[in-house]
């Protein structure tokens, strides 16, 4: 027996978690630059902004290809980084 699909496909799907999964990974990228940039202030270092763009684009093509996937390693990147705050 085939499987019914709703109205939209799975393109229509996937770009739709695209766009949900920006909501909340251009945030963490952005935090994520700011904020390796404010440590490599500390030595004289400098991440440009084609490094964030980078970063963005990567969480982009990630959630692209594992949308189920993703909502549990965007909550690992925030672990880490709480993880490594506190530590440090």
């Amino acid at each position: 027996m085939a499987r019914q699909q709703g109205p939209e496909g799975p393109i229509e799907a996937r770009l739709m978690s695209l766009l949900a999964s920006l909501f909340f990974s251009v945030p963490t990228a952005v935090l994520a630059w700011l904020w390796l940039n404010r440590e490599l202030s500390f030595w004289g270092g400098f991440l440009d902004s084609r490094s964030l763009m980078v970063c963005i684009a990567v969480f982009a093509v990630l959630a692209l290809l594992f949308p189920t996937l993703f909502p549990a390693l965007l909550g690992r990147v925030w672990q880490l980084m709480a993880r490594v705050w506190h530590w440090w």
